[in-house]
């Protein structure tokens, strides 16, 4: 039997709380629980954490639930995502930093070689048994030359050019320097780009995260986890929720769940993330954050839905998060 799609009428912010009434809902302070749902989105605040609140789901009903308890795990997220984006921007900020000296110190080191990043043959490039990354590396951004209409007229500029176009600081230079250009690049790409390095490189890159080449794969497998955490970050998606499916790609991220100790979880969920980020980066303030949630639901005496939203997290185990 086909499932008919859901359709949701308009609602004012009064009849969002009568709906939330009929389901057994508790309002402590309702002129305040509408104006935070006049800030912030009701699928962001209720819909996102109904499954850690239900009594039941069909119907939808509460028991002793109170519209703060939702709004403490909505801030909680809110918190959580703000110091985990700024932990994932410092290392994304080292990486290409990395990258691009020590690529350029190898190949760019020099006026006559400054555009030598743009060139596929310094890099490495796939086996062609890995059809996906042999697709990527053959139509790769920063090596797209200008393409040129039989008539001569330009039909499509160069990465390049075309950069120098969109971004004045790039612009300035007649030939930018690799260290400017690699500001530009999204975080998916500079992903891509770690993986063509020759390996010379790579190991100068790896060492500047206190690894080495043993460690490629789960290195690579770390940023692209941390990429997927950023962009739910950035989409203000709910990160407590955080799931990522395996990567046959990736050798289903085995390699990093090895460096990091990860359970058997087959998922990778926020837990993973804050291992990995461990391993690059000061993650203080991400467990402060953590700690007053804990404490402030347990002396609110509301334990339960702080050890539910740790448990969709990666683990109840309060003495695991503490020691990560």
């Amino acid at each position: 039997m086909a499932i008919m799609p859901i359709t949701k009428e308009f609602k004012s912010i009064t009849e969002q709380i009568d709906i939330l009434k009929s389901r057994n809902l508790k309002f402590s302070d309702e002129t305040k629980a509408k104006e935070i749902l006049q800030k912030y989105n009701y699928f962001d605040v209720i819909n996102g954490f109904e499954s850690i609140f239900l009594e039941t789901s069909s119907p939808k009903k509460y028991k002793n639930k109170y519209f703060s308890d939702f709004y403490s795990a909505f801030r909680f997220d809110f918190l959580l995502k703000k110091e985990t984006l700024h932990c994932i921007f410092d290392f994304e900020s080292r990486l290409r930093t990395s990258i691009s000296y020590h690529f350029a110190e190898a190949f760019c080191n020099n006026a006559s070689t400054t555009m030598e990043y743009i060139n596929p043959s310094n890099y490495v490039r796939p086996p062609s048994s890995n059809t996906h990354l042999t697709n990527v590396f053959n139509s790769f951004e920063l090596f797209r030359p200008t393409i040129y209409n039989t008539d001569g007229t330009i039909r499509k500029r160069s990465f390049i050019n075309e950069l120098k176009s969109e971004k004045a600081y790039v612009g300035t230079y007649t030939n930018p320097p690799f260290w400017v250009v690699v500001k530009s690049l999204s975080f998916g790409t500079l992903a891509y780009l770690y993986s063509f390095l020759p390996s010379s490189v790579k190991q100068k890159v790896l060492n500047d995260f206190s690894m080495d080449l043993t460690d490629d794969a789960a290195f690579t497998q770390a940023i692209v986890i941390l990429k997927e955490m950023r962009n739910q970050c950035a989409h203000l998606e709910l990160i407590t929720r955080f799931e990522l499916r395996p990567d046959p790609n990736l050798n289903y991220f085995n390699d990093i769940k090895g460096k990091i100790h990860s359970s058997r979880r087959r998922t990778i969920g926020y837990i993973n993330v804050l291992k990995i980020l461990r391993l690059f980066c000061n993650i203080k303030k991400i467990k402060i954050c953590i700690r007053h949630y804990y404490y402030s639901m347990l002396f609110k005496r509301r334990k339960e839905i702080a050890l539910k939203s740790l448990s969709k997290m990666g683990t109840t185990d309060y003495s695991v998060w503490k020691k990560i």
